[in-house]
């Protein structure tokens, strides 16, 4: 019969017999590097945990990547692509604040200077907002964040009503008594009672609640985006905080206008205003969602950088021990190496057991590197919300890409000595 057909009188070419020869000898070769490290278990335990530690550091380094760019993609869509923030200081968000750090540097006429100028290009809002504000309704009571702002909050903001309505500009004119409830509020006060038409006080002050508003659940951060209320921007100043100045204006801009355009125009406005001269610092901040997102980076770009300094010197230490046990391995297996050289073994053979002991030692540290990664990774975003880490399919892809190059570079030397051995010297 023709060595290219089968019992049955199938063909096969040669083209098809050496890929099945060549992966039975891949499984052949495996399952005895397999059997040999399981021979000596605590060397092999010591060879992969250089590489798991490095891979354990590769997974955190890859964890906060992903986490950063998960947390600008949620600043994009809940900040909005083309919006525009104004607060009340100078100085810098996420950092201590500047010479001009006062929160009472905005007030209702700059909101209305800056609607005058930019109401073709953007649709803009005023407001200021306090944190946990005490609220009761019976015998219910709570805190809460409370925003007081213009009818154009629904607007700029992407935030409406799922029930009842909105606050609208005779709520603004007559400084009424009206709010609109974040989902989580009212459920604090009401239960499963409909809220709307319901009295509440809000720092002592009685509201009716006119609507309540879409849930957005909560943020990467930890914070309960529906625990709020909204109240009328003329209530909120006069009725509520006693205040005769403003935290905040936000743009929408249209489509067709340039949102680093409209920056320019409101920041030089708004210091013409403020006479500000030349050589000083705005006394308030604008913010996109590009900055916020460049200062993000920034600050995870400092932990990425010595992250991947660790995860480098590791990986490399990782896999020097890994060579160094393996040299000593092929020292005291002369005798087995020999034997399998006379029995028919060849140079490619022995050469090519050792260097694939090495890389499953190297897989089974990636394995063990993944886990012990992943543990940091889901527990810090839960103790420490503002610390952004995910898990990502890059963390698997580049786990495997490096161990699997560790196990490859660093068991060379140890299996070319190995196939260098004379079988007769072996054997003596």
């Amino acid at each position: 019969m023709n060595h290219t057909e089968t019992a049955r009188g199938l063909s096969l070419t040669p083209a098809r017999v050496r890929p099945a020869r060549s992966s039975f000898r891949l499984f052949r070769l495996a399952r005895h590097a397999a059997g040999a490290l399981w021979a000596q278990k605590g060397k092999a335990f010591l060879m992969l945990l250089g590489t798991a530690v490095g891979i354990m550091l590769l997974t955190a380094v890859v964890g906060l990547s992903a986490g950063v760019e998960r947390r600008i993609s949620e600043i994009m869509s809940t900040f909005g692509p083309r919006s525009i923030m104004v607060f009340a200081g100078g100085g810098r968000m996420m950092g201590p604040p500047g010479r001009s750090a006062s929160s009472s540097t905005l007030r209702l006429e700059d909101a209305a200077a800056v609607r005058d100028r930019f109401s073709e290009e953007a649709v803009i809002c005023a407001g200021l907002f306090q944190r946990d504000v005490p609220i009761k309704a019976g015998e219910a009571e709570a805190q809460t964040d409370v925003t007081a702002a213009d009818p154009a909050y629904c607007q700029t903001f992407d935030w409406y009503v799922s029930a009842g309505e909105p606050l609208d500009e005779d709520d603004e004119r007559t400084l009424a008594r009206r709010c609109v409830l974040g989902t989580t509020v009212a459920r604090n006060l009401f239960g499963d009672e409909d809220p709307v038409g319901q009295r509440i006080l809000v720092n002592r002050v009685q509201f009716t609640v006119k609507g309540v508003l879409q849930s957005r659940g909560t943020n990467s951060m930890g914070f309960d985006m529906d625990d709020r209320i909204w109240v009328p921007l003329s209530t909120g100043m006069r009725r509520v905080f006693r205040v005769d100045t403003i935290r905040f204006i936000r743009l929408k801009v249209r489509e067709g206008y340039e949102v680093p355009s409209v920056v320019q125009g409101v920041t030089a406005l708004l210091r013409q205003r403020h006479h500000v001269r030349e050589e000083e610092e705005d006394d308030f901040r604008v913010r996109t969602p590009d900055f916020i997102a460049q200062r993000v980076r920034s600050m995870a770009r400092t932990t990425q950088l010595v992250g991947g300094a660790l995860t480098l010197v590791a990986l490399l230490v990782g896999g020097v021990v890994l060579m160094n046990i393996l040299l000593l391995s092929v020292s005291e297996r002369v005798p087995e190496i020999g034997l399998k050289r006379a029995l028919g073994a060849s140079r490619r053979d022995v050469f090519s057991e050792f260097l694939v002991e090495s890389v499953i030692v190297s897989l089974f540290g990636m394995a063990l590197g993944v886990l012990l990664g992943l543990v940091p990774v889901l527990a810090i975003p839960k103790l420490f919300p503002m610390m952004p880490m995910a898990v990502s399919w890059k963390t698997f892809a580049y786990a495997a890409l490096f161990s699997s190059l560790v196990g490859l570079v660093f068991g060379v030397q140890p299996a070319r000595r190995a196939a260098r051995l004379d079988p007769v010297e072996a054997l003596r």
